[in-house]
């Protein structure tokens, strides 16, 4: 995979909105799930690092302010940042993708954007023409409901 370098730019403000909340809800639910949360501190890796029977597992969080509802029919695939690709190294690698109440989030494993996903353009008024995503068909990714 190529890397473009074009990339949305930066919002604080839609940054500080999304990271707490997201990492909140995520954490929570990985805690209910036996895992231990052993680190949450922003560090431009990972969001989130647990351990679970022995094993460090790493998550990557981010809020989809689109998704309102049900997941429409007519949205075949999850879209994550190719910029993320970054964290690909990471062991144990779980993307969440939530919808915007974070009432349900889209978990994807590293391993499906690595072998299935593929990298292309996404255009639409809020991305920067140019801009690479990895393209998941949603049957290759698991619906999970949160509380």
């Amino acid at each position: 995979m190529v890397d473009t370098g074009a990339y949305k730019a930066f919002d604080r403000s839609l940054y500080i909105k999304a990271d707490t909340k997201g990492k909140s809800v995520i954490s929570s639910w990985l805690s209910k799930n036996g895992h231990s949360v052993t680190d949450i501190t922003e560090k431009y890796s990972c969001d989130i690092v647990t351990e679970k029977d022995g094993v460090t597992h790493n998550s990557e969080v981010e809020i989809k302010f689109s998704w309102k509802g049900d997941w429409p029919d007519s949205w075949e695939e999850v879209r994550i940042p190719y910029r993320k690709n970054k964290l690909l190294t990471n062991t144990n690698l779980t993307f969440y993708v939530l919808r915007s109440d974070c009432k349900q989030a889209w978990a994807i494993s590293a391993d499906t954007l690595q072998n299935i996903a593929t990298v292309k353009e996404a255009s639409n008024r809020y991305i920067r023409k140019g801009e690479k995503f990895f393209h998941i068909p949603v049957q290759h990714a698991h619906l999970l409901e949160l509380p």
